[in-house]
């Protein structure tokens, strides 16, 4: 690593993660995946952070293309957009062109979404925020926050399921793809409660 690589790296990437793990869980965040917990950094926690240590005039980004399209999800209307962007930090000359996407209710929430996940991306390739895609948050988090966030076990699905049946619950617009196991405990304590009250 030639001297002025290593000074880049001790001046801003240390730096910005050194502030972002000092934040921990408070910089941290679900992420939906694809079957399981994935964890990444909050994007105002990294832009703040890169603010602080490089300033807010010295790095930016510029949209070069950006796609709306509405979709049908289970009935119901929704938004995916993507962007492609130009990153920069500290000179313009030294960018990076990522893509992002998103999905959403509004055609701007979409697009707001796809910036930010471009943004991210842009910058875990200049090593800014890289834990994130390295999988290497979940130690940032205390024990007890990992366990809250776990997926529902197929059990609590099943008994979700089978109390609310008994009960006459609707449960339809529990997404159990992204139900955690803390979040299912308490909906079952409510049916066992629905229940025992009938």
């Amino acid at each position: 690593m030639n001297s002025q690589n290593l000074k880049y790296w001790k001046d801003i990437v240390e730096k910005i993660d050194q502030i972002l793990e000092s934040e921990g869980a408070s910089a941290v965040q679900e992420v939906p995946g694809r079957g399981r917990t994935l964890y990444g950094y909050k994007p105002q926690s990294v832009i703040d952070a890169l603010n602080k240590v490089v300033g807010a005039k010295n790095w930016g980004f510029k949209i070069l293309e950006h796609s709306i399209d509405g979709v049908e999800r289970k009935g119901e209307k929704r938004y995916v957009a993507w962007v492609k962007l130009r990153i920069w930090i500290l000179e313009t000359e030294a960018f990076k062109e990522v893509f992002g996407g998103s999905e959403n209710y509004t055609p701007g929430d979409a697009l707001k979404g796809a910036v930010t996940d471009a943004i991210q991306k842009g910058l875990s390739l200049f090593s800014i925020g890289r834990k994130a895609y390295r999988g290497e948050l979940k130690e940032l988090l205390p024990k007890k926050e990992v366990e809250r966030n776990q997926r529902a076990t197929a059990k609590q699905i099943e008994l979700i399921k089978k109390l609310a049946a008994e009960t006459g619950t609707d449960v339809s617009k529990v997404n159990f793809n992204l139900l955690t196991s803390d979040r299912a405990s308490k909906i079952i304590n409510e049916l066992i409660g629905k229940k025992k009250a009938s």
